[in-house]
């Protein structure tokens, strides 16, 4: 039976549809065996069949590739992650959009907790940025809010 990298992404613009093409010849020319959606289903229009055509590259799959850009990760490429996760196909997931997006590590932590591994884009990974101030789930974001205030000179022209 043959198996391959399923590639889960989006595939509505030509820039998603080269940035696909481009690094699904580059995993082949390494070696891989992918199933590209957007070339399997090249020509194709029946939803049902279109549909088919996916399901059907997922049951083969021996892993699933997604691209997690954007700020919300695709909604069929969630399906594909729902999906393999359901039928134990290890998931790595890819996001080369350095703003984030979501709860967890900048994705949503549904996705992020259904891959095998992650590669995360950041813009500052060896320097975070001094304006962050983190918050824990629950916390009361009050006393860090008041902090963060009083170290603002515009914020002090607020107080009364």
């Amino acid at each position: 039976m043959t198996s391959w990298l399923y590639f889960a992404a989006p595939l509505f613009t030509q820039a998603e549809i080269v940035f696909n093409r481009s690094l699904a010849d580059q995993l082949e020319a390494a070696g891989y065996e992918v199933y590209l959606p957007q070339q399997q289903c090249a020509g194709t229009t029946d939803p049902t069949e279109l549909f088919n055509i996916c399901i059907r590259g997922l049951d083969n799959a021996s892993m699933v590739l997604v691209i997690l850009d954007g700020t919300d990760a695709d909604s069929g490429s969630c399906f594909e992650i729902g999906y393999a996760f359901a039928k134990g196909i290890p998931i790595v997931g890819l996001r080369t959009d350095f703003r984030g997006s979501g709860e967890h590590m900048g994705v949503n932590l549904m996705l992020s907790n259904s891959c095998q591994h992650l590669l995360l884009t950041t813009a500052n990974a060896d320097y975070p940025p001094a304006k962050v101030t983190y918050l824990k789930m629950g916390e009361d974001c009050t006393p860090k809010l008041l902090d963060v205030l009083s170290s603002l000179s515009a914020a002090q022209t607020a107080r009364s």
